[in-house]
């Protein structure tokens, strides 16, 4: 069975999302995705991470990056084998907002 949820991350909540996490839950595991707000590109170098409450860390990676290695082009995604249910942890990506010379760090507990 396949379900969708999408999570907004925010820096606060007076913005709007510019990251949401998409989630596809089927019998052997759970595909999360990070999908950046149009405008928001999401840091390659730093590697999103979800780190689960065993202490198990899950990383978020894709193949389609910029010529510099350094924004991901496609959405990052990552495996959670063996959740088949909601998924928990702290999650934690930089994402760099068009006009905006720095990247934010940004942290959600789902």
């Amino acid at each position: 069975m396949v379900h969708l949820l999408l999570i907004p991350l925010l820096a606060c909540h007076s913005e709007p999302a510019l990251l949401t996490v998409s989630t596809d839950h089927t019998d052997s595991g759970t595909r999360l995705r990070l999908i950046g707000a149009p405008g928001v590109q999401i840091n390659a170098r730093l590697k999103p991470a979800l780190e689960l409450p065993d202490g198990q860390v899950i990383r978020f990676d894709s193949p389609a990056l910029t010529p510099d290695s350094s924004y991901f082009t496609a959405a990052p995604e990552a495996l959670a084998p063996g959740i088949t249910e909601s998924i928990h942890g702290h999650l934690r990506a930089s994402i760099c907002p068009k006009g905006e010379r720095i990247c934010r760090a940004f942290e959600l507990d789902l």
